[in-house]
């Protein structure tokens, strides 16, 4: 038989074990969730040049997104997005004052969006440089699904240099623009 104090102390003891566990569990926890935001955090957006290639609106051809030949500038965008219709008079400027140094692609998740819709967007706005298909949206999923309109600014390695999501002025896009090309 245990006496009231011996059996004070195995009260004591049981729960100094359980909060010993609760604390080793909640650590653990929190240890786990620190090395899962470290590591998805840590990774840099990088496609190897080699493996993007998409159908171009107007030509239905594969395009291959050359990011080694000059500074490259993808916009995501929908046709029915306000921000992007917005955004659209800005980029075509821009990319008439800046087409012999940077490459500029439209990039359109389709899946999205409507076809005969781009095509009247493009149009619409007189977009000359290469709007590409993203049929499957796996290219749109691989930069995180930002939003709509989207500017990634890409160096030669491929890596993504800077990034503009929402409607912005231009002299913020233009800024990022020569931030670019005076990296390159």
């Amino acid at each position: 038989m245990y006496t009231s104090a011996q059996k004070k102390m195995k009260r004591v003891d049981l729960l100094r074990k359980s909060i010993t566990m609760i604390s080793s569990l909640i650590l653990l926890v929190a240890l786990s969730t620190i090395i899962y935001i470290v590591v998805n955090n840590n990774t840099k957006s990088t496609v190897s040049p080699e493996n993007i290639a998409l159908k171009e609106l107007m030509k239905s051809d594969l395009t291959q997104i050359n990011f080694s030949e000059k500074p490259t500038v993808l916009v995501f965008f929908t046709s029915w997005c306000p921000y992007c219709n917005e955004d659209a008079p800005k980029i075509v400027s821009l990319y008439e004052k800046y087409k012999d140094k940077v490459n500029i692609y439209g990039i359109n998740p389709i899946y999205r969006d409507d076809l005969s819709e781009v095509e009247q967007y493009v149009k619409k706005y007189n977009i000359d440089y290469p709007v590409l298909l993203d049929e499957t949206g796996a290219f749109y999923k691989h930069y995180g699904e930002p939003g709509f309109p989207t500017l990634y600014f890409i160096d030669s390695e491929g890596e993504v240099f800077d990034q503009i999501i929402g409607s912005t002025d231009i002299e913020v896009i233009e800024s990022s623009f020569n931030i670019l090309l005076e990296y390159f």
